[in-house]
């Protein structure tokens, strides 16, 4: 199996985690990862790194997302989705009688712009060294701090539930937003500013790491590509991700210290421009393989390797 990155579609109801060892049994390989872990009840892109690939991990998860989300009004839970525990509710008359369309739109758009979020319990991130579910799960709520997020704007917002009595109300809406972007807490804060309870219904991821839905296929997809040998095909090679650096080539001569991530003279490139101190590239050989990324060190006028790939 090559090294790259596989564009899977996660279904509601299973975990990242799950993915990933579905992945590792299908393709042998053990060195597999996620770039950025989804809700078990979400569903969405999930870009899976495989091989040597999985050094993009950390550079692909500091990308911005995408997400379509369904918040419903005049309920707040434990886990600020539906999956929760309630902790207050509103009837949905009330609701109405609080709140109408352009408001609920006006008080969404509201949002867009840097603002601190406090991470929830329910969540994966670790303050010292504990996951917030962990003690979520056992009862217990750990101090923690807000934390700056970008929400770049939002995008097909509609509002529905008014045109029937017994219909709750409902917000959809797709969200452009910086990596660390909780959208549960996002969907309970509007409800807080709106002055009803609030949670996420569900919520889609449509882009992450520069892939969205149209390159994305589903676990069972995979398996069967797999079972056909067009697999391959599908998994994305690891330079694709690392346009911004520059290519340069080695030498042929010089292949045997770039497999090993030895230091490289400038002439032992072909043809490259004066480089910058510090600067990246991509580094491949004559016959266009791609191996590892080079920073250059002007004080000692050498290419160092900064992350093999090969």
């Amino acid at each position: 199996m090559k090294n790259g990155v596989l564009n899977i579609y996660k279904e509601a109801g299973m975990t990242s985690f799950q993915v990933v060892y579905r992945i590792r049994k299908l393709t042998g390989e053990d060195k597999i990862g996620h770039t950025g872990t989804l809700d078990p009840e979400a569903k969405g892109v999930l870009p899976v790194c495989i091989g040597k690939a999985t050094k993009l991990v950390d550079l692909l998860m500091d990308t911005d997302k995408q997400y379509r989300a369904v918040l419903l009004f005049g309920r707040q839970t434990d886990t600020q989705d539906v999956t929760g525990k309630i902790l207050s509710e509103m009837e949905t008359e009330e609701v109405k009688n609080r709140i109408d369309p352009e408001t609920i739109i006006r008080t969404i758009k509201s949002f867009t712009g840097n603002l601190e979020q406090m991470p929830p319990m329910y969540s994966a991130v670790k303050v010292n060294g504990v996951k917030l579910v962990d003690a979520a799960r056992k009862g217990k709520t750990i101090e923690r701090k807000a934390r700056m997020v970008s929400i770049y704007g939002f995008d097909q917002i509609a509002v529905t539930g008014f045109d029937r009595p017994e219909d709750p109300v409902k917000a959809f809406f797709t969200v452009n937003c910086s990596k660390g972007t909780y959208i549960r807490t996002l969907c309970e804060d509007i409800g807080k500013k709106l002055e009803v309870p609030a949670c996420l219904e569900s919520l889609e991821r449509t882009r992450t790491s520069g892939l969205d839905l149209s390159t994305a296929v589903t676990l069972a997809e995979a398996e069967a590509l797999f079972g056909s040998g067009e697999l391959e095909t599908h998994i994305i090679p690891t330079d694709a991700f690392l346009g911004k650096y520059e290519a340069i080539t080695a030498r042929e001569e010089a292949v045997k210290k770039l497999v090993y991530g030895n230091w490289l003279r400038p002439d032992e490139f072909v043809g490259t421009r004066e480089a910058k101190n510090g600067e990246i590239f991509r580094v491949y050989d004559e016959a266009g393989n791609f191996y590892a990324l080079y920073r250059f060190s002007k004080k000692d006028d050498y290419y160092k390797c900064e992350k093999m790939f090969a």
